[in-house]
């Protein structure tokens, strides 16, 4: 099967570069072209492509922000006339960051090297996952966990609680769980300290999933979420939730 890729480019000039460029590579099959990045949003979380060439300034949204609204993560080559992002583009584990004007020759680097890491199931995912978490703006309301050789984005509304696990959390929801790579710690100063409490040095519940508390007779409680889970509030961490009480 082909790799499928999109390109992504606000002129229409490198967009057809591209395609003509992309004519000598028969294992690379283009599915579409976006002239905007919230054209490229919706047509990569649609079409699912495996590869996007993918231009940074551009109307409305930058291709930085494209990636952060990204609920299918492709790989991801940056055209781009301007050189100030190259550092950056690798920091999210950009295959390669082409810059205007570039060779067929150059180009034909870039893919070959697109081509060899898919032969790496989840080659780069993990810096790209931890970019995401470290970046994405609390206004998104979301964190990204890697599930398999994907990054999926998690309403921050569906988490009921998080458990540590190792250097790892768990992210629980209503119906599912999910393992983030980051720790509790790190992850608690993501999260928004009105909505999230650190109720053990192994948990962290969401107040609006808390359906009530008990007292465990040791100057702790427990919590029970909205689905039945039970959670154990440490008697250290439960002044914070006696704050809460009125």
């Amino acid at each position: 099967m082909p790799v499928r890729a999109l390109i992504v480019d606000d002129e229409k000039p490198a967009r057809d570069l591209l395609k003509e460029y992309l004519q000598d590579v028969p294992a690379i099959a283009v599915i579409g072209e976006c002239a905007t990045g919230r054209e490229a949003v919706k047509a990569i979380n649609q079409q699912k492509p495996d590869l996007v060439f993918l231009d940074i300034q551009m109307p409305g949204l930058s291709g930085f922000e494209v990636l952060l609204r990204l609920e299918h993560l492709p790989d991801i080559i940056f055209t781009t006339a301007y050189d100030q992002y190259a550092i950056r583009a690798f920091e999210v584990n950009a295959i390669d960051y082409l810059l205007k004007p570039f060779s067929r020759d150059r180009f034909q680097k870039a893919v070959q090297r697109a081509l060899e890491q898919r032969r790496e199931t989840g080659s780069g995912l993990e810096n790209m996952l931890s970019l995401l978490m470290q970046t994405a703006p609390p206004s998104l309301n979301r964190l990204f966990v890697r599930v398999g050789s994907r990054i999926i984005p998690i309403r921050i509304d569906d988490i009921l609680c998080i458990s540590a696990e190792g250097d790892y959390t768990r992210i629980h929801l209503a119906d599912r769980e999910y393992l983030c790579n980051l720790g509790i710690g790190a992850l608690e100063k993501r999260l928004d300290a009105q909505r999230f409490v650190r109720v053990h040095r192994s948990y962290i519940i969401a107040l609006p999933a808390l359906k009530h508390l008990q007292s465990d007779g040791e100057g702790g409680y427990v919590a029970t979420m909205i689905n039945g889970a039970r959670v154990r509030v440490s008697r250290s961490h439960a002044a914070k939730i006696r704050e809460l009480i009125l």
